[in-house]
């Protein structure tokens, strides 16, 4: 059940993380000329493109960069939030700080900006985490993300002018090895579908198609058989032997 704690949650994160999204690249735009983007980008294997691990996905090169990432990140965002009330602060943190490590080792040797690793992460979590956990809430999540962003996985391919294709490949990566790793942390709603399972299996004994001892009883029935079998051997070994 979507409590009134949960469903502020949903709404609340997703937007502020968005807006900071915004206030950052807009005043980069506009007041900065790029500035930021030039000296918070992520450097690839450079001291100085670390902050960038944290900064990068704030930034963005325009408009067009900008609104591209920000529909799937505020509704990737609020799914996680919505189905992963407990974990979501924990896998946020995992997917952008995982996936702008990836990138600042594995990348290319240019400046990477933009929120769309993290997007491609988050796909990436919702999508295998129901694979992993088995449990019908995240399968259906799974599903409806495998719907509708799908058509994402063009992203991961190398050669495209001007995108960070290496931030859509690794980002993918580290939200299916997050979908792993928070694989056996459980939600409320999953505790007690086996909180229930395990009273139901104790108040309902399994039955049997014969009796449990029954296998047991014919055992027994054929040792005394066999003993006065033996005691009437012996009787009439004795009776001849007189």
């Amino acid at each position: 059940m979507l409590s009134k704690r949960n469903l502020r949650n949903v709404i609340r994160w997703p937007l502020l993380l968005l807006a900071i999204i915004w206030i950052v690249s807009v005043l980069d735009f506009y007041l900065l000329g790029g500035a930021l983007s030039y000296y918070y980008g992520l450097h690839t294997r450079q001291l100085a493109g670390l902050p960038g691990i944290i900064a990068s996905p704030l930034l963005h090169s325009g408009w067009p960069h900008l609104l591209s990432n920000s529909f799937p990140f505020l509704t990737l965002s609020g799914l996680l939030v919505f189905f992963y009330p407990r974990l979501w602060p924990r896998v946020m943190t995992t997917l952008w700080l995982g996936t702008g490590v990836l990138v600042w080792a594995l990348g290319r040797s240019v400046t990477h900006i933009g929120a769309s690793g993290v997007v491609y992460a988050l796909a990436a979590f919702l999508a295998f985490s129901g694979i992993f956990r088995r449990d019908f809430r995240a399968v259906v999540v799974s599903l409806v993300v495998l719907f509708y962003y799908g058509g994402m996985v063009v992203g991961i391919l190398p050669g495209q002018e001007g995108i960070s294709w290496e931030s859509h490949l690794l980002g993918l990566i580290m939200g299916a090895l997050a979908g792993w790793l928070f694989r056996g942390e459980m939600e409320d709603h999953e505790l007690e579908t086996k909180r229930k399972e395990a009273e139901r299996r104790r108040a309902s004994p399994k039955e049997h198609f014969l009796d449990a001892d029954a296998f047991t009883k014919t055992k027994q029935e054929r040792e005394q058989e066999a003993f006065w079998k033996k005691l009437e051997k012996l009787r009439e070994e004795d009776r001849l032997s007189r």
